[in-house]
């Protein structure tokens, strides 16, 4: 009789060494692990009793000890300007979390949430402004969220003209809601499952994690999957960080800096530095000087987005004029900085930067 675990373990909670190491304990093969994961992750089977190259007293004992449970999908938005899918899905504990499906000619992007609600509280972000913080998400919970969109568009449940269903996720970006760096151990894990050619196999590339700039852990974290990082800096100064961002009290703009000089970045490489462009807050030329000053150390490794703010009904600031982003940006590539403007998908779902606030759009 199979000596059993004391709790029944969610598998999407485990890396593959994990697996193999429980499976070690229990005195099953260790290359079952591996077939394991290429039902869950290559072909988006959760059911034990589908495994059919698993013989049916493994099954059995797998039915008993484990289970792969990834969030319910209650709720999808379709965006159909830009392609762009907002889904609502509801955890074991009936909590609810957001991610955007964004389709393009080149990328298939979910866009992962990896908190519910957020502590941060930055004034321009309905999620830490609307939003009570319940609790870091789990990785079953992270992955679970790739899963579920995955399977969802297999099943034909958007239209194949928008997502070609022999494709499979090509990129993944923790910009849903939360702070990746507060959940450091999940993400962490989450970060090697996605990665691991037994699962998804992404390009590490292919993944990109955006902070508010918590330092403890970040270039460990980047430097040991060597992913793509975005800083939401938005403020060239501690002043105005202060005032819309309440993390800057703890970490100021120069420690962040210095941290991210940390970072091992390759010669092709660079870290985006997000700035939201906000009308008569931090869009003037001062404030683009500004930011190209306090970015001396680092201006041959980043790159600046300018990002249109998204409105919500917390902050009574309106997005820059086209003409001023526009003014803004040529300024910094005159200066010899890499600047790209980011038209926001999802805005019409309520799923653009800053809008993860749990609702529904018809």
């Amino acid at each position: 009789m199979l000596n059993s675990p004391k709790t029944i373990i969610n598998i999407l909670n485990l890396t593959i060494s994990d697996l193999q190491e429980i499976f070690k304990k229990l005195k099953l093969e260790k290359y079952r692990a591996k077939q394991i994961f290429e039902w869950i992750y290559k072909k988006s089977i959760f059911d034990f009793d589908q495994m059919i190259n698993l013989p049916a007293k493994l099954r059995t004992q797998l039915k008993e000890n484990f289970t792969i449970s990834v969030p319910e999908i209650t709720n999808m938005s379709e965006s159909k300007e830009d392609n762009s899918y907002k889904f609502l899905l509801e955890t074991n504990d009936k909590q609810q979390i957001e991610s955007i499906l964004m389709v393009t000619d080149k990328r298939t992007t979910v866009c992962v949430s990896c908190m519910i609600g957020c502590p941060l509280k930055c004034k321009f972000c309905a999620t830490g402004m609307e939003l009570k913080f319940a609790r870091n998400l789990k990785t079953s919970e992270i992955i679970g969220q790739i899963l579920a969109i995955k399977q969802f568009a297999q099943e034909k449940k958007i239209s194949e003209e928008t997502f070609n269903v022999t494709e499979k996720i090509t990129n993944v970006v923790f910009m849903g809601m939360g702070e990746p760096l507060l959940n450091y151990e999940n993400v962490d894990k989450t970060l090697e499952i996605l990665i691991d050619e037994n699962s998804f196999g992404l390009n590490k590339k292919r993944i990109a994690l955006s902070t508010a700039g918590i330092i403890k852990n970040l270039s460990k974290l980047i430097n040991k999957h060597g992913i793509k990082l975005a800083i939401s800096l938005h403020f060239p100064t501690n002043k105005l960080r202060d005032e819309y961002m309440p993390i800057n009290q703890k970490f100021k703009i120069e420690e962040l800096l210095a941290e991210l000089q940390k970072i091992n970045i390759g010669k092709r490489d660079s870290i985006t530095i997000e700035y939201i462009m906000m009308r008569n807050i931090n869009d003037s030329l001062k404030h683009a000087d500004q930011l190209i000053k306090i970015l001396k150390p680092l201006i041959s490794k980043v790159k600046i987005n300018l990002i249109p703010y998204n409105p919500t009904k917390f902050l009574n600031v309106e997005a820059s004029t086209e003409e001023q982003i526009n003014v803004f940006a040529k300024f910094l590539v005159g200066k010899g900085i890499m600047t790209t403007v980011r038209r926001s998908k999802g805005k019409k779902v309520h799923g653009a930067c800053g809008q993860f606030a749990l609702k529904k759009s018809n």
